[in-house]
């Protein structure tokens, strides 16, 4: 199980700052971090607990859609990021 940190981008919904958690997988740390705020849940994570397919899930930068998606291994100093749907013209 890798120590990671968990930064929320939600400025009106949430404001914490960043969250240290233990996980071994990206879903197992969204899990873990709805479970410690329930006001995210519906919000990061759909009532069933799975990626909301229009939010943004970084690994250190990168897109967790282009490495192993939720399943996407964890390691000691990762930082998962989450930001919302951005929208624009």
């Amino acid at each position: 199980m890798a120590t990671v940190t968990v930064r929320v981008y939600l400025t009106e919904a949430f404001k914490q700052g960043p969250i240290p958690l233990s996980a071994t997988t990206c879903i197992e740390a969204l899990r873990r971090l709805v479970t410690e705020y329930p006001v995210l849940k519906g919000v990061i994570l759909t009532e069933e607990m799975k990626l909301k397919r229009d939010y943004i899930y970084l690994l250190n930068g990168k897109s967790i859609e282009f490495l192993g998606k939720e399943d996407t291994l964890l390691k000691d100093g990762d930082t998962i990021s989450l930001f919302p749907p951005i929208g624009g013209g």
